[in-house]
């Protein structure tokens, strides 16, 4: 029996040297294989990151090159058009990159440089631009420059337009100033391309850009072949341009260096050192066969077992263990052989291991199920249950243990998931809804019914609809239909609390299948979102309304003059722009304070209010400046009758600290189209004719001699 266990042991031990010798020529084979390929992807790596550079240096470059011209608007609070005209033609000496150079104060644009080619641009209402707004608009709501496009300029070619918010000087508190407007350079993306040199025809790469208006990888491919980056060798770097990213995708012209001959040298010089080692054991292994077809049954049963079958001996020391722990452990079995069974264990659990041992083998029988650790070679914990018997010899004399190591750490993870799971289903501040596949409600949370206050006891076991109150298509026959073609959607809609209200909220919904793929349950997640929806509806009309009168802004003001303008055009009639600002105001402002200036401003737009249609439009357009457009005048006599009504509404005194304080007003009118087409021509006509007024003595109005 020694004499087969030391053949068997020799057998072995070749087996494995010539098979480690086999493994290693391959391994160092491929290991030189794969150095030798990472050292040259390293080396494209490093001329890419360059190229990224010189991109992302161009563009922060003229997106930078602005800041002094911004700096001047600033520090003067605005800017004439010459000086504008001097400074950014010295930019544009600077900058090749940049076509143009456009200041829109109220995100109207006012000045642009150069002016040839660029006159349609002047007067462009940038935040209701039909293209340019979207953009306009995420300047504002964020406060930060925004860099959109590449976009497809009409004057043709491509540019990456820039827009900056100017804010006037904060206070020392460091309070952001008022809002002047926007500065808009377009760089050109064409000259950008040469100027980087992925133009070059001679780069020995194939580049492609995606993240139009710095979106990085969620945005679409805007330069070069987009296969490029579904090209699994493909190197891919992130560009940074200003507030956002893009993301380059570079594939080398030609194939790599191969160096197959490494790997098929040492592939053949493994597969000889095989032959040779299983020729010899295939010999040796004849000479024992009838000893191992013995022992096979028994080993293979062992070795297939997922649960770890060990065998000790008297003194507790391991004297087998099957591959499974291995798996278990991580720890080879050879290394654990003959240690005693409690070293295999948690260092913790390893006294209490050894002492119910001692009891149990002492017993001589009973049943011996405990829990304990194991550490792997990981240095993680994992849960397991030791069940063993007594191991006896053929004369029934206790020689030691026999038993079961069974890992359970999954099972408990599970368990502790499903309790978390509970937890989290329970205490969610969002109402949470469980349907089976047929729409019918399995469960539903606290926040549910406190969110919507509808019982759990009146929904769980109904098709109940949450979204009943809303118009058109059902949303649970969207939701429906989503969960059927995928595994997860999400919108927003109307729903109805118990009390009949319907407030907006945001829906998340997942699917759980089965194996097969078939739908389970669908799990509804739903917020209320009235506050938030409430938060977007000020901030729109904080953006087309002044914050102290309530009047229409300059904003308003342009977007409802092309309105009127394209009906007037329509329908062959007239408009008036009647202008002015208040007479006295300013020593009323300076002798009573700036309250009482206030308090002025919000009296003369009430009394503006009524000496008006619902259809004009009354804004306040400067500190004292107001402005009315009559959406329908045919005639100036009827402009000359609204701007009477004017008048004598702000002849009416207002009240304060127990006196009255008056103002007047001197107005310039001018009429569409005979005056002007564009809001900034009649505003400048309107200007020049008050000032007729206030040169003969304030207080009046003047209609704008025709030209």
């Amino acid at each position: 029996m020694q004499g087969t266990s030391r053949k068997s042991l020799g057998l072995v031990v070749l087996l494995v040297v010539g098979l480690a010798a086999a493994a290693l020529v391959v391994l160092v084979g491929t290991l030189a294989d794969a150095s030798l390929r990472e050292r040259w992807r390293a080396e494209r790596q490093g001329e890419l990151g360059g190229l990224r550079a010189t991109l992302e240096g161009e563009i922060n470059g003229a997106a930078n090159l602005t800041a002094g011209l911004i700096a001047e608007v600033v520090l003067n609070e605005g800017i004439d058009p010459l000086h504008f005209d001097r400074h950014a033609r010295e930019l544009m000496r600077e900058r090749s990159l940049l076509r143009n150079i456009t200041l829109a104060p109220g995100n109207v644009i006012a000045m642009v440089h150069p002016l040839a080619g660029n006159e349609a641009a002047l007067g462009l209402d940038l935040l209701n631009h039909p293209t340019q707004g979207a953009a306009t608009r995420l300047m504002l709501a964020s406060g930060r420059p925004v860099l959109a496009g590449p976009v497809t300029l009409a004057q043709g070619g491509q540019a990456l337009i820039h827009r900056v918010p100017i804010y006037l000087n904060g206070d020392d508190n460091g309070t952001r100033g008022r809002y002047w407007g926007l500065m808009s350079t377009p760089i050109d993306f064409d000259r950008l391309i040469v100027a980087v040199g992925l133009g070059d025809p001679a780069l020995p790469y194939r580049v492609a850009l995606r993240g139009i208006d710095g979106q990085g990888d969620r945005g679409p491919v805007f330069w070069g072949d987009a296969s490029v980056f579904e090209a699994p060798d493909a190197f891919l770097l992130d560009v940074h341009v200003l507030e956002g990213s893009w993301r380059m995708a570079a594939l080398p012209l030609g194939e790599p260096p191969s160096h197959a001959w490494l790997l098929l040298g040492s592939r053949a010089l493994a597969l000889l050192l095989a032959l040779m080692t299983i020729s010899v054991v295939a010999h040796l292994l004849r000479v024992g066969r009838r000893l191992a077809e013995s022992e096979q049954l028994h080993r293979e049963l062992a070795e297939q077992m997922q649960d770890v079958l060990f065998q000790t001996d008297a003194s507790q020391r391991v004297n087998y263990l099957n591959p499974a722990w291995t798996q278990l452990s991580g720890r080879p079995v050879s290394a654990c052989l003959g240690l005693p069974w409690s070293e295999l264990l948690h260092p913790d659990d390893r006294q209490r291991a050894r002492g119910r041992c001692t009891e149990f083998i002492a017993a001589r029988g009973g049943e011996y199920d405990e829990a304990f650790r194991v550490i792997d070679a990981a240095g993680k914990v994992r849960e397991v249950v030791v069940r063993a018997g007594l191991h006896r010899n053929a004369r029934a004399e206790v020689v030691g243990t026999v038993g079961l190591i069974i890992d359970v750490t999954e099972r408990r993870q599970m368990e502790t998931r499903l309790a978390v799971a509970s937890s989290l289903f329970e205490r969610s501040g969002e109402a949470i809804v469980v349907f089976d596949a047929d729409g019918v409600v399995q469960a539903v949370n606290p926040a549910f019914s406190r969110i919507t206050g509808f019982r759990a006891a009146a929904v769980v076991g109904t098709v109940f609809d949450p979204f009943a109150a809303q118009t058109g298509e059902p949303t649970l026959a969207t939701l429906w239909r989503a969960m059927r073609d995928g595994d997860a959607w999400q919108g927003e809609s109307e729903a109805r609390r118990a009390s009949g209200e319907s407030y907006p909220v945001a829906l998340s919904a997942t699917a759980v299948r089965d194996a097969d793929g078939h739908l389970l349950q669908c799990l509804l997640i739903l917020a209320d979102i009235s506050e938030r929806k409430e938060k977007e509806r000020a901030v729109e009309y904080l953006a087309l309304h002044d914050s102290l009168t309530g009047l229409a802004n300059r904003v308003q003001l342009g977007s409802r003059f092309e309105q009127g303008a394209a009906q007037a055009r329509r329908a062959g009639h007239g408009m008036a722009l009647l202008y002015f600002d208040l007479d006295g105001f300013k020593p009323l402002n300076d002798h009573h304070g700036h309250e009482a200036g206030d308090r002025m401003l919000c009296h003369v737009a009430l009394r503006l209010r009524d000496a008006v249609r619902d259809s004009d439009v009354v804004a306040r357009v400067g500190g004292d400046e107001f402005a009315i457009l009559l959406s329908r005048v045919d005639t100036p006599e009827g402009a000359r009758t609204v701007a009477a009504k004017v008048v004598e509404a702000l002849n009416a005194p207002m009240r304060h600290g127990g006196g009255e304080l008056r103002i007047g007003a001197s107005i310039g009118i001018a009429l569409f189209p005979a005056h002007g087409t564009t809001l900034d021509e009649l505003m400048r006509v309107a200007d020049r004719a008050m000032y007729q007024v206030k040169a003969r003595g304030r207080g009046g109005w003047w209609v704008a001699e025709l030209p």
